[in-house]
């Protein structure tokens, strides 16, 4: 089971120390000497800049003045590094209390900059855990992302999500918890269909009684917690009485149980020594281009594998790559007591010993030479290898599309951005419009915008189209004379030539030289059979186009994008709409009255002796709500 860490309050850059920046008109080497002189020997981050005061290279330090006079020694560092400290013209630093502060704060930086010289690991979501939720009377078993707040038992990190909901399912059908929310738990009045299908006890409707329930989480517990033999014996016990007492439904319900609990042991464990609780990492650089492949061990079992692309320069090295990326990810992540990985161990002594500081635990960063262990490394090795492979030709297509999109709208270059734009609402309420962005290496989710669409009733009397995209595109492009302004090169709407000429009205409007598509339905709105509407013309491509599958995809996903604010928004305005209209009951009172009754159709029904049973809810607010459900 995986503890939970605390987070650092890292100090933003430049606030911690007084003298941190020089003016020098030399370059380089001499720039870095001239601060290591004047640098505390203190833990801290650095940051390199040239000339332009863009930041060229962010790193961290237990000694800053010790760290940065490592840079003087040309002769000691890689080509990519010899590289930056020819660029550099000035320097910034911050202190911090620690060296683990220090960590943080380089990662944060890292990710915010985006530095040239930095290797910056690409996809850093939040992994799933299992959590059994013990913030209720009968415990729920949830699949949860983000910081730890809730009170329960966290299992995880799941590295790929299609384990954990595998796991998760496996999970109800061998303990038969359940996974509803509170308020659908406390308005059950007869059990849901999960009871039927056998994958919940129905706690809800009092099927299983506190003790018997609190039993079963015991033993999924035990069982998450790697104690699989004894709960699996424990459940053949129970079927064998079961059968000997003629209770054959009974022994078939343990049957199906232990056969829940089987498939995830087949599915997940891993029969090796030492490997309870063990991360693998291997990494390969194939022209250029690198790949970190994971595979993931906790309890005996694989939470999964994943591989992880990084950004970096042409000349860093795999050792360079593997030590950033494992600062970065375990920067807010729990650490395994082994690392496995395939380069020499030596060069990742500094994250070992940091490590070790972060979690307060022995951790070991191991190169296995022979063995079980040592497989597990190939292994990693080849999929990193195929990773690359399946990511170039990704790749490779991606740019293949860029050029037909270039040649159809007759462009100089190639786009380097594309913006995508759709809307989405329910006859008119909760309306919302999006935007997705597409880069040379395909979606860019960073840069996705989501607009609430605000009615101006001097320019539109009723809900349309026309006006939401009008709308959003007047807010994305408010200040087009902005110098830190970022303008795609290509924008797509999904619509017809109706929408195309509001568009294009914004944009000469504004002067913005922007190339502009638009995509609607064709004959019988059947897919492949898409319109596209340029300025003079409109154009059908042949259904098996790749450049026409290039432009369903991107259409695609900012059409699930915009639903998916949609429902967001609308599941949140229903829930304050209702409350709104209540009266004298604000944030607070809406939690406890949620928390007591569960739903709003038992607050409505509630009598004035159920609210007053309420902690704390005066008697004029309960009058008040009383006569608000019930004078209608």
């Amino acid at each position: 089971m995986a503890k939970a860490t605390k987070p650092l309050n890292a100090p933003k850059i430049n606030d911690a120390f007084p003298s941190d920046k020089i003016n020098a008109n030399f370059k380089g080497l001499e720039v870095i000497k001239s601060f290591a002189k004047i640098l505390p020997k203190k833990p801290g981050v650095y940051q390199m800049e040239n000339e332009k005061e863009e930041i060229l290279y962010i790193g961290k330090a237990k000694n800053l003045s010790k760290r940065v006079l490592n840079y003087t020694s040309l002769n000691n560092l890689t080509r990519r590094l010899q590289r930056m400290v020819n660029l550099t013209v000035n320097m910034s630093f911050s202190v911090t209390n620690t060296e683990i502060e220090a960590l943080l704060l380089e990662c944060n930086l890292i990710k915010r900059h985006k530095p040239r010289f930095n290797i910056i690991l690409r996809d850093d979501k939040s992994f799933p855990y299992i959590l059994i939720n013990k913030e209720f009377k009968f415990a729920r078993i949830q699949k949860y992302r983000g910081a730890k707040k809730l009170k329960g038992n966290y299992f995880g990190p799941f590295v790929s999500p299609s384990v954990a909901d595998y796991t998760l399912l496996s999970l109800q059908k061998a303990f038969l918890l359940r996974s509803c929310s509170e308020t659908v738990f406390n308005n059950r009045k007869r059990p849901c269909l999960l009871y039927d299908i056998k994958r919940c006890s129905a706690p809800c409707v009092e099927y299983i009684d506190e003790k018997k329930y609190l039993e079963s989480i015991n033993d999924a517990k035990k069982f998450l917690s790697g104690n699989t033999k004894q709960i699996e014996n424990k459940l053949n016990k129970e079927m064998s009485l079961a059968s000997k007492k003629q209770m054959y439904e009974e022994a078939a319900r343990i049957r199906d149980r232990i056969k829940s609990i089987n498939q995830i042991q087949k599915y997940q464990s891993v029969y090796v020594k030492d490997m309870r609780n063990i991360d693998i990492f291997a990494v390969k650089i194939i022209d250029g281009k690198s790949c970190i492949h994971g595979k993931f061990y906790r309890n005996g079992s694989n939470y999964g594998n994943k591989s992880f692309f990084t950004n970096h320069d042409i000349n860093a090295t795999e050792i360079e790559i593997l030590e950033s990326f494992l600062f970065q990810f375990y920067s807010n992540k729990d650490v395994p007591p082994k690392i496995l990985i395939n380069q020499d161990p030596l060069h990742f002594k500094n994250v070992e010993k940091l490590l070790n500081t972060k979690n307060s635990v022995k951790i070991k960063i191991i190169k296995p030479l022979t063995g079980e262990k040592f497989k597990h490394i190939k292994l990693a090795e080849n999929n990193a290898n195929e990773s690359i492979k399946i990511k170039k030709a990704s790749l490779q297509n991606h740019q293949l599309a860029l050029r037909k999109l270039k040649d159809l709208l007759n462009l100089n270059d190639q786009p380097k951005r594309i913006e995508v734009y759709d809307n989405s609402h329910t006859f008119g309420k909760e309306s919302v419009g999006v935007m997705i962005v597409v880069d040379e290496e395909g979606f860019s989710p960073k840069n996705y915008r989501k607009y609430n669409i605000r009615y101006d009733q001097s320019k539109s009397s009723k809900v349309d189209d026309y006006y939401m995209m009008q709308e959003v595109l007047n807010r994305r492009f408010k200040n087009p004379n902005s110098l830190d302004a970022v303008y795609p090169d290509v924008i797509i709407i999904d619509g017809g030539r109706g929408q195309y000429n509001i568009v294009d009205k914004i944009l000469d409007e504004k002067k913005l030289h922007i190339n502009l598509l638009s995509v609607s339905k064709g004959i019988k709105r059947n897919t492949g059979r898409e319109i596209l509407h340029l300025e003079n013309k409109n154009i059908n491509l042949a259904p098996n186009n790749s450049l026409l599958f290039f432009i369903q995809k991107i259409r695609d996903e900012a059409h699930r994008f915009a639903i998916t604010t949609h429902r967001v928004k609308r599941n949140k305005n229903t829930l304050k709409s209702i409350f709104d209209e209540l009266p004298g009951v604000g944030p607070k009172r809406k939690k406890q009255l949620m928390e007591h009754f569960g739903s709003f159709e038992k607050i409505k029904k509630a009598s004035k002796k159920e609210l007053g049973l309420v902690k704390g809810l005066p008697k004029a607010i309960i009058n008040k709500i009383y006569d608000f459900f019930n004078s209608h």
